[in-house]
């Protein structure tokens, strides 16, 4: 039942975003009681948080041989995390443009692994945070304009699609090199 009303609240908060979802309409959709999902879960933050936690803790990655290996292992990670999983990207961009002020510390904790796989990989010189803000937009802001991209196509007459995996790998490797 958990991971029905997991998929159910992910829906509802990726379209709605965290302050216009209610508890209330996730268990009318799920098709059970108010009190019911409360028993799953003691509040709407908690049932978020879980979502987050959820989805990041399947994340893994691998050590490279090399640290330039690294990096492209975790674009492609990153790449197919939000591939496969459309409704945490939209709803990872929301709560980025929020600050994340819905998430809790232990959530923060499973995400920030993700950073610190990059640090690891990354000559000193570089900030994570910067490399990880340029791979995270990337994804999902391209996980979150294909409707858009392919109507603004037909306007201008030019295809939408591209590989956006190979552009930030190149985009970001580039940017060590010059840095370097």
């Amino acid at each position: 039942m958990k991971e029905k009303i997991l998929k159910t609240a992910l829906k509802h908060f990726a379209k709605s975003g965290y302050e216009n979802t209610s508890m209330k309409e996730i268990a009318e959709d799920l098709g059970i009681t108010k009190p019911a999902l409360y028993y799953h879960y003691k509040s709407k933050n908690d049932l978020y948080n879980e979502i987050f936690k959820h989805h990041f803790q399947i994340l893994k990655f691998q050590k490279q041989s090399t640290n330039k290996e690294n990096i492209i292992h975790y674009i492609k990670t990153m790449s197919k995390f939000f591939h496969q999983n459309p409704d945490i990207a939209k709803l990872f961009a929301k709560e980025l443009s929020c600050e994340g002020e819905h998430l809790q510390e232990e959530t923060l904790k499973i995400m920030s692994r993700t950073i610190k796989f990059l640090q690891e990989s990354l000559p000193n010189d570089i900030n994570p945070f910067f490399i990880q803000t340029l791979i995270i937009s990337a994804f999902t802001t391209f996980q979150n304009t294909l409707n858009l991209r392919k109507k603004v196509s037909k306007l201008i007459q030019k295809s939408p699609d591209f590989n956006i995996d190979d552009e930030i790998t190149m985009t970001i490797l580039s940017y060590i090199k010059a840095k370097s």
